[in-house]
């Protein structure tokens, strides 16, 4: 048998020499069995001016301590969010990291944070993510970062269910891609300045992903053969990490014409 959802009792704390604190007042069940009180103070009052603020940073905490609690109390999306960033993002490579932090802040939280999870319904998701002025794959991407956050939430056992299995989303593309000729290419390579004329010489001779051209070094090179030993690294906001498939890793051969682009870009980095 479930015990009771705990609410817990948030009040301000009154301190003569230091500035007024929220604090949070709650039990705990010891490894016997016995319920303890406990206290956890949530901020101070110039931080959190309401008690409704208090409780909004609140949310996060009490929901750890009632997991144990199968279902015994709807949570709001953002408190679902908030526990699938701290459990489930630090697993992830930066870079989706960051794609997903910018997804939850930018589209997802702002219209949906404040909804119950259970009054999220699949009808009202395709609506909304048809309204998006977005591409389709973008639309497809806040889709399955959504399935992402709910299916977190049944691994928890926060939730029982997962709405958005049923949202509809096409993926297809609106307009067919511009495939640039040699041609093209020449013309575009003719207005750039270096660094910028080699990194898209290497893009679109060796399809390497932005980040990895980036994270680039020159002992990945093997001159004799002409070829990239192996993509080892790609670099997002600075920070270096893992390619993002293992097929990256896998050795590229070099053109003759873009090694001696890369070797001048070499030169002019030693000067």
């Amino acid at each position: 048998m479930n015990t009771p959802y705990q609410y817990g009792s948030l009040t301000r704390r009154r301190r003569i020499r230091t500035e007024d604190v929220w604090q949070f007042r709650y039990y705990e069940t010891t490894p016997e069995g016995r319920r303890r009180r406990r206290s956890k103070i949530i901020g101070v009052l110039s931080e959190y001016s309401t008690q409704a603020d208090a409780l909004r940073i609140l949310e996060r905490f009490r929901l750890r301590l009632n997991l144990q609690n199968r279902f015994g109390l709807p949570v709001t999306l953002d408190a679902l969010a908030d526990d699938y960033v701290e459990k489930e993002l630090p697993l992830l490579r930066y870079g989706t990291q960051q794609a997903h932090l910018s997804s939850l802040n930018r589209w997802i939280r702002p219209r949906w944070g404040g909804c119950l999870v259970y009054e999220i319904k699949p009808i009202e998701v395709e609506q909304w993510l048809r309204s998006l002025p977005l591409a389709e794959k973008s639309k497809v991407n806040l889709r399955s970062l959504l399935h992402l956050v709910f299916q977190h939430g049944r691994r928890w056992e926060i939730t029982d269910v997962n709405p958005i299995d049923l949202v509809r989303q096409r993926g297809g593309r609106r307009s067919i891609p511009r495939v640039l000729s040699v041609h093209d290419m020449r013309l575009v390579l003719r207005e750039l300045t270096e660094p910028y004329r080699t990194m898209v010489l290497i893009a679109a001779c060796l399809g390497l992903r932005a980040s990895e051209i980036i994270g680039l070094q020159w002992g990945d090179f093997n001159w004799e053969d002409l070829t990239l030993l192996v993509v080892r690294r790609s670099v997002v906001h600075g920070r270096v990490g893992d390619t993002k498939t293992e097929a990256s890793r896998l050795p590229l051969p070099v053109d003759p014409s873009v090694a001696d682009a890369i070797r001048a870009h070499w030169q002019r980095s030693l000067h």
